[in-house]
C-alpha cells in the first residue's frame, strides 16, 4: 500500500511538472523565437523604467535624503532590499546583468533600505515597442543574440539595438546584455 501511494505521488508530481513546463521537455524550453525576444525586451524596458522611478510607491512612502553631495530617494517597499530588488530584476535579466544594473544606476543601501539618486523625471520614450521586430544574429544552445528594430514615433525611422539572451536553469530565457 505504501509503495502504491508513493507511485501515485510520483506520477502526480511528474504531471504537475509537465504542466508547469507547458508539456515541453527541457530541450523544448530552449526554443526562443524572435517574437519571444521582442516580448522579453519590451517587458524589461517597462520594468526598468518602473525601477528607475523608484518603484510603485504607496502614499507617504516617498522620502529623500542627501548622501555624499547627491540627493537620493528610498525605493518603494517592494524594492527596498537587495533580495526584493534582485527578485524583481531576475524576472527579466540574468544575475550578472542585475548586478550591473544596480551598479550603473547608483543603487545603494542606506539605513537598511535601498535608495537611488534623484534624476528628475525621465523624458517620455518615442520607441514603439509594441511593433518592434527582431532578427536572430547568433545562436548557440543556451545563448542567442537578436537585433531588435524599434520604430520611433511617427518619424518613419527606427532604432536598432543588439540584445543577448541566456537560458537560465529553472527560470527560462533572460536578458544578459541590452544594447551594451
Amino acid at each position: 500500500m505504501k509503495k502504491r501511494t508513493m507511485n501515485i505521488t510520483a506520477v502526480i508530481l511528474l504531471l504537475l511538472m509537465t504542466a508547469a513546463c507547458g508539456g515541453k521537455s527541457p530541450a523544448g524550453q530552449a526554443a526562443f523565437t524572435p517574437k519571444d525576444a521582442v516580448e522579453l525586451a519590451t517587458a524589461w524596458t517597462g520594468a526598468e523604467a518602473m525601477i528607475q522611478a523608484g518603484g510603485l510607491y504607496k502614499e507617504g512612502e516617498y522620502k529623500t535624503f542627501a548622501h555624499k553631495g547627491l540627493e537620493y530617494h528610498y525605493l518603494a517597499s517592494h524594492l527596498d532590499s537587495k533580495k526584493k530588488m534582485r527578485a524583481e530584476l531576475q524576472k527579466f535579466v540574468t544575475k550578472k546583468k542585475a548586478k550591473r544594473f544596480m551598479k550603473e544606476n547608483g543603487i545603494l543601501k542606506h539605513h537598511g533600505k535601498l535608495a537611488s539618486p534623484e534624476a528628475g523625471s525621465p523624458p517620455g520614450s518615442l520607441l514603439l515597442w509594441e511593433i518592434a521586430t527582431a532578427r536572430e544574429v547568433k545562436s548557440k544552445k543556451s545563448k542567442k543574440t537578436f537585433e531588435l528594430t524599434i520604430p520611433i514615433g511617427d518619424t518613419r525611422t527606427a532604432e536598432t539595438i543588439i540584445v543577448s539572451y541566456v537560458h537560465v536553469k529553472r527560470s527560462g530565457w533572460r536578458i544578459d546584455k541590452f544594447n551594451e
